[in-house]
């Protein structure tokens, strides 16, 4: 099964046969000699053969990630294969150019430089990114204080990964360990959360504590805060969980952020040269749309609004303006309506097919939002709707999305009820929990076939 890591090295060695073909057309023929047609059939015909000579010889297994010199020693054999074949087919079919060999020998050394020196210099990179910190996680350990003090005493923390700066005792039946800060109250705690004093919490409560249990989750939900647990909470209602081992201690994650999840970063890289190749393919179409946005009003091409990214990071969306440059009061938002006077007449096309959405793709590749995720909305109506709807801000917990299974479900446009918001946040959950590489692949087919053009799109 094709698996996201060997799609990620297929679209970079795509890439790098390009640039090779490219780099043997200005050498071979000179910048100002036109593209041949010669040209477009060998890189049209002969860049996926090679890519499934190296799928089928195990070129994009994922065993062979930590083994670099296993595969370039597959690439250059099949590199060579490949411009044997690419020669014999020149011949066979009379390509007389003066120049096709000379491209051939080029394009042959310059891709198979760049193939080889990614997998030595990416390789590792791509090993290493997944687990790279700029600092320790700060944690706050909670419950009753025999368990802290047991564990305490137990626990292996690395520094270098984390680092517990203060601890909540339920009861004072047992002594803390004297180096560790102890916080007085449960509303202390919520306060330091509130401030990003610390980023995770450990609970080291019993089985039989889950209402107090559910009181840290519920307390905390929109802080991003990852909660992890020392014991078993199979009666209570998580999210995202998953069972970890570190510190010496066995864990229960009740919410953890993206980064913290398995291959989140292949998603992350996927998401990336994904939104380089639509740019690039869609340049013309994007310049003639900024065009006529500033032919048809006055105003900015881009459209600018502060959104929430992962873990509430705020980051600057950017759209194409749609509506007439106006003013909103101070802390009020007015969704878009149907026959809205605000949307010029080209807006009201490009919401319709939702081609307004494209120069999200620049965020994409900026690392602020996911092809694939939960849309984010303005901050004026996350801070209506965490007040109203539970777990509303668990979207957050990974990178916001340009489409998402919401979307692709019908759940997009005005949220006029609350209603209509509750059933987006739970397709969103839904999405979250359920993740998975091929899960991402149906959503951007299905939004190709189906979620540009939506009735409720005004």
């Amino acid at each position: 099964m094709i698996t996201m890591y060997a799609v990620i090295w297929m679209m970079l060695d795509l890439l790098w046969m390009m640039a090779g073909a490219w780099f043997a057309y200005v050498c071979a023929s000179g910048p100002s000699a036109p593209w041949q047609e010669w040209e477009t059939m060998l890189v049209g015909a002969g860049s996926p053969l090679l890519l499934a000579a190296f799928a089928m010889t195990g070129v994009y297994a994922r065993k062979r990630r930590k083994k670099s010199d296993g595969v370039t020693h597959r690439i250059v054999p099949l590199s060579i294969l490949a411009w044997v074949i690419a020669s014999r087919a020149t011949v066979s079919m009379k390509m007389h150019h003066p120049h096709v060999f000379a491209w051939l020998d080029l394009w042959l050394v310059a891709t198979t430089i760049l193939t080889v020196v990614s997998r030595l210099i990416l390789g590792k990179w791509m090993d290493r990114i997944g687990h790279d910190r700029s600092r320790p996680q700060r944690v706050v350990i909670a419950g009753d204080a025999a368990y802290l003090s047991t564990w305490l005493q137990t626990g292996r923390v690395k520094p270098d990964e984390y680092a517990v700066v203060a601890a909540l005792a339920a009861d004072a039946t047992s002594p803390l360990n004297a180096n560790i800060p102890v916080l007085g109250d449960f509303e202390n705690l919520v306060a330091k959360a509130k401030n990003h004093d610390f980023d995770e919490l450990w609970l080291a409560l019993p089985m039989s504590r889950q209402t107090e249990i559910s009181r840290y989750v519920m307390a905390l939900q929109h802080h991003f805060i990852n909660i992890r647990l020392f014991a078993d909470a199979q009666n209570i209602p998580l999210f995202n969980p998953a069972a970890t081992t570190f510190a010496g201690t066995a864990f229960i994650d009740l919410v953890t952020s993206s980064s913290d999840q398995k291959d989140a970063w292949s998603k992350s890289l996927f998401d990336r040269l994904f939104a380089l190749m639509v740019l690039l393919a869609l340049l013309p179409m994007l310049a003639l749309i900024a065009i006529l946005i500033k032919g048809s009003s006055r105003g900015p091409v881009f459209f600018r609004q502060r959104r929430k990214g992962v873990d509430g990071r705020e980051f600057t969306i950017l759209k194409f303006r749609s509506m007439y440059v106006h003013r909103e009061k101070p802390g009020q938002l007015t969704q878009a309506s149907k026959n809205d006077h605000r949307v010029t007449s080209i807006g009201r096309l490009l919401r319709k097919t939702s081609l307004d959405e494209l120069p999200q793709f620049i965020n994409v590749l900026f690392g602020q939002m996911s092809v694939v995720g939960p849309r984010p909305h303005a901050v004026e109506h996350d801070d209506l709707y965490m007040r109203l709807i539970d777990g509303y801000m668990y979207r957050y917990r990974i990178k916001p999305g340009i489409t998402g299974w919401a979307q692709i479900n019908g759940a997009r446009g005005e949220t006029a009820k609350v209603e209509l918001m509750a059933r987006r946040v739970a397709l969103d959950l839904f999405y979250i929990q359920h993740w998975s590489f091929w899960l991402d692949v149906k959503i951007v087919v299905m939004t190709i076939f189906k979620g540009f053009v939506a009735k409720n799109a005004h």
